[in-house]
């Protein structure tokens, strides 16, 4: 492609870059003009000051607590001995056993019609299956992980939960899916850049770079617009939110949340179409040696990577009027017109918080380091000291002053197995030379049992769930101490699990707002056959369609009240295999027997409802993560009735006697 021009001249009023929407006229990459100031963005500037004023203690903490669990010292060399200043890093350690009790793998989700007047079985095994391969396509597992992992460090976590469609009118994701979207912004803020009379000087730069972008365009190694569900897992300080919550369970009631949304200024200017001068400045935590200067800065001072620099763009929502504001922040003026999501989910922020430790009355509670933070200090203190006093402990000789200094060197130097000529003028040897005597070391004073305890007290993590044992103890002992951890942690682990479901509830409720039949089927596959026996005999078996989905066309109100999404306890955590085992030894020979009298009830005829009950109550007592409908044997399908001939009358109903 030809891209050589003039200084003065104007790109061509079109351009084919090859990919959907590629033709676009050149009027449209150019800058749009600065609005007017608007009283209702000054105003919510106003806001965002005084929130980043009230949150700035706990923001200042979350970098402390960061750093604590890192370990490093960036303002030592790293080739030196202090560069780590941890002895034994017991939090990072805490987390990381803490972390696979907690949520070691997805959970297992079940969806229940709540509307039992319509046959709804076939839809909530549809979106079962829809759910769980979009959660899994957003990477699940992954960011709830790092949520976990940030509400263990510095209180609580936070993720948001999109649907991606067009990268313009879409709220701002930073874990977006793969596509051409973004390349063809690019695209677009480098033809902007070429009719911008202060870009010209870089102008062969540009061109070079369009170029080279539109090449790969033109490959099309990339699908033009993807969709779908995405998580974004948000640092705990870019979301902000309104100083006048009491407790922070009650965040989904909050009147307006604002996430920070650090962007390179190009990358700004490209999506929204404006000159960005005024935008104040952002620097993040990427260089860890100047993790200190994360904050708002106001532009002017530092020109270097001018282009390239961060600017904080604010996505604000506020639920009292049901509206998103975007805005960077130092300009006075809405980035794009302000909207309302047209399909949100039941619960109207797109943000969910995970907390460590709830206080009464309070939003902050401690994280894991703050509660350990002076144990881990007690602990590599004593250690510290003890291995100091060690270091005292060289051996060596003291030998009388009288003695020549030069049998002296020869008795140090000597080696191995040599025998060593000492002239002690008649005195006994060990009056002439002794070993020396080194300050003793009192095991007493250097014993760490005593944080050991407060650490268990703590966190509940005993010996036996560190994997280590410092004292011996009886399996006894050990399945106590594991039952001990297991109190413990449950209340987390619930806490994890009300997370995830609020985010599987409000994902299915936005995939059945978003998807459509043909979508779903791509997802669950056409129609299949199944096999049923012949209506008569001497007649082949008969092939039945089966429908492999239900995709019902439902309105907002209705997916609201018709449909439930629960996730089953204790199915996130590292699974016990002996114990698992176990339990199935146990269950097994007491559901085989009920299972085999529905099989036999169900084919005279009788009601097996009472059984059907009590392999419910069976299985939940001894395993409530099992599916109990998974056992009910089903009734075969009955096949369709045979065709009459024309003019043939159905045959009567059989007569049952009274009494039957």
């Amino acid at each position: 492609m030809n891209m050589q021009m003039q200084p003065e001249q104007t790109p061509a009023p079109a351009m084919q870059i090859g990919v959907e929407a590629a033709v676009v006229p050149a009027e449209e990459h150019q800058y749009n003009q600065e609005p007017e100031a608007d009283e209702l963005a000054r105003k919510w500037n106003n806001r965002i000051a005084a929130a980043r004023t009230h949150w700035e203690k706990f923001h200042k903490r979350v970098k402390h607590n960061r750093k604590t669990v890192a370990g490093f010292d960036w303002k030592k060399n790293p080739d030196d001995d202090d560069f780590y200043k941890l002895r034994a890093n017991l939090i990072h350690g805490t987390i990381t056993a803490i972390l696979p009790n907690i949520y070691a793998r997805n959970p297992e989700m079940s969806v229940t019609g709540l509307h039992k007047g319509k046959p709804l079985k076939l839809f909530c095994e549809t979106l079962q299956t829809v759910t769980n391969r979009e959660l899994d396509r957003a990477r699940l597992k992954t960011r709830a992980k790092a949520t976990v992992r940030a509400a263990l460090t510095v209180s609580f976590g936070v993720v948001k939960v999109m649907y991606q469609r067009d990268i313009k009118q879409d709220p701002i994701i930073a874990a977006r899916i793969n596509d051409t979207q973004d390349n063809i912004q690019r695209v677009e803020k480098l033809l902007m850049d070429l009719q911008d009379p202060d870009q010209r000087a870089d102008e062969e730069a540009t061109k070079a770079e369009l170029e080279e972008t539109l090449r790969a365009l033109q490959e099309q190694v990339e699908v033009v617009a993807a969709e779908g569900l995405v998580i974004d897992r948000l640092l705990t300080e870019q979301i902000l939110l309104d100083p006048t919550l009491a407790e922070l369970q009650d965040y989904a009631d909050s009147d307006w949340m604002i996430q920070i949304i650090p962007m390179k200024k190009s990358l700004a200017e490209s999506m929204y179409k404006y000159k960005l001068d005024k935008a104040k400045r952002y620097r993040d935590t990427a260089t860890p040696a100047r993790a200190d200067s994360n904050r708002i800065l106001s532009g002017g001072d530092d020109k270097a990577g001018e282009d390239d620099c961060q600017i904080a763009i604010m996505e604000i929502w506020d639920k009292r009027s049901q509206t998103v504001y975007t805005l960077a922040e130092g300009c006075d003026w809405w980035l794009r017109e302000p909207y309302s999501p047209p399909k949100a989910g039941e619960r109207w922020y797109p943000f969910f918080i995970l907390p460590f430790q709830l206080v009464d009355g309070e939003v902050i509670g401690p994280s894991l380091v703050d509660l350990t933070e002076k144990l881990q200090a007690e602990h590599n203190g004593a250690r510290n000291k003890f291995n100091q006093h060690r270091e005292l402990c060289e051996p060596g000789w003291i030998a009388s002053s009288d003695i020549n200094a030069k049998t002296v060197t020869r008795y140090r130097d000597a080696t191995l197995g040599e025998i060593t000529i000492v002239d002690v003028e008649g005195r006994p040897l060990n009056q002439v030379i002794v070993p020396k005597q080194h300050p003793p070391i009192d095991p007493a004073v250097y014993d760490t049992s005593a944080v050991r305890f407060d650490w268990e007290q703590v966190t509940g993590m005993q010996d036996a769930a560190r994997s280590t044992v410092v004292q011996a103890k009886t399996a006894t002992e050990a399945s106590i101490q594991q039952q001990a951890l297991s109190g413990r942690v449950s209340e987390f682990r619930d806490q994890v699990e009300d997370f995830l479901q609020d985010i599987s509830q409000y994902a299915a409720q936005i995939l059945v707002m978003e998807l459509t039949p043909a979508q779903v089927e791509r997802i669950m596959g056409g129609p299949t056959t199944e096999t049923v026996p012949s209506p008569a005999p001497g007649m082949p078996a008969m092939q039945v369609p089966v429908p492999s989905y239900d995709w019902p066309e439902l309105s907002r109100d209705q997916v609201f009240e018709m449909i439930e999404l629960k996730i089953r306890a204790g199915t996130t955590g590292e699974p016990n295999q002996i114990e698992q085992q176990e339990i199935w030894i146990k269950l097994m020979p007491v559901i085989q027997p009920l299972i085999t009298q529905m099989m036999q009830g169900k084919a005279a005829g009788m009601d097996t409802s009472p059984l059907e009950a009590l392999l419910r109550e069976t299985i939940t007592r001894f395993d409530e993560k099992l599916d109990w409908e998974q056992f009910i044997p089903q009734a075969p399908a009955m096949p369709p009735a045979p065709a009459l001939p024309p003019g043939a009358a159905a045959p009567a109903p059989a007569v049952q006697p009274q009494g039957a």
